[in-house]
């Protein structure tokens, strides 16, 4: 008897570890569309509610937010997109015929119809929050609820950016921007070697994080792949054609804007909050531009509060 309860007990526990990886696995899909193939990755149930979440950049890869989808896993089907002009979903031609505004917005809808998702939650950090309103002017109904992590500009984005850009600049010593410039001179001349790139990197990113010198847990996080063809690409876009100030008031439902208070970009929500009074903006302090790796335990918990989970 003890034996056969012993095996029971084994068993049990094997089916629970089963489900248990079932429901938190990784699914790694691609949808075909006219310029190549649009990948995907899915953390969590598909009988959860789903959550689709947009990396910034322009340019950035997939991997920089993998962390907030694995978290979310538990209670969310965490739907992490490569978008167009990242990782495996490089269009053919990849120009910018293929790789700009309309295209990327696109791009969610036939992620969303592939995977038969009439709505979803939306969730943007930095320049995928700028995604993420551009999708739910155009497609209001398909949005259920959108939440908006360190955004970027939701119009007048060649100003926005020029300050952006400058207040970057007086976050770094004279030192410091001398070393990151001749770091990046090394890098462009293909002489770097990777103790420096990883240098440029921590520099670069010194504007971003409220801590200093930057945790190597959340510099880990951060540091993705980064295409510089689609950032040029969407860049050169958004500087003339970005602008959500009229339009993403066809969207209907909540708006939750999660911002480090130290962050370098968080004049973009207080201007966003300016044209779009419904936007509830929560602030985390001691945060910069990332505070789903800053401070996780806030921003979780303010996350949660938004989406009424427990």
């Amino acid at each position: 008897m003890k034996n056969k309860n012993y095996i029971l007990a084994l068993l049990f526990t094997a089916v629970s570890l089963l489900i248990t990886s079932l429901c938190n696995a990784q699914i790694a899909d691609s949808i075909k569309y006219e310029n190549g193939f649009l990948h995907y990755h899915e953390y969590g149930s598909s009988n959860l509610p789903p959550i689709i979440i947009l990396t910034g950049g322009p340019g950035n890869s997939y991997d920089q937010l993998e962390g907030l989808a694995e978290s979310k896993s538990t209670k969310f089907r965490s739907i992490l997109l490569e978008q167009r002009g990242t990782g495996k979903s490089i269009p053919i031609p990849f120009d910018s015929t293929t790789v700009n505004i309309n295209a990327v917005t696109k791009d969610i809808k036939t992620l969303m119809d592939s995977l038969k998702l009439e709505k979803s939650i939306i969730l943007g950090h930095s320049w995928g929050g700028m995604l993420a309103m551009n999708f739910a002017s155009e497609y209001p109904t398909s949005v259920n609820h959108l939440i908006l992590v360190a955004p970027g500009p939701h119009k007048d984005a060649e100003n926005g950016f020029n300050v952006l850009f400058t207040n970057r600049r007086h976050t770094r010593s004279f030192e410091e921007e001398q070393r990151l410039n001749q770091l990046n001179e090394l890098i462009a001349n293909k002489e770097a070697d990777s103790l420096e790139i990883i240098e440029s990197r921590k520099l670069f990113r010194r504007a971003y994080i409220f801590a200093n010198p930057i945790p190597d847990s959340v510099s880990q996080k951060i540091n993705s792949e980064i295409n510089s063809k689609t950032g040029k690409l969407l860049y050169n876009d958004i500087i003339s054609n970005y602008d959500v100030s009229k339009s993403l008031k066809n969207y209907t439902g909540e708006i939750d804007v999660i911002t480090g208070r130290q962050d370098v970009v968080g004049f973009f929500s207080y201007e966003l909050k300016q044209d779009i009074e419904k936007a509830k903006i929560h602030w985390i302090n001691e945060s910069g531009h990332f505070p789903m790796y800053e401070q996780p335990s806030e921003f979780y918990k303010i996350l949660y509060e938004i989406l009424n989970v427990k």
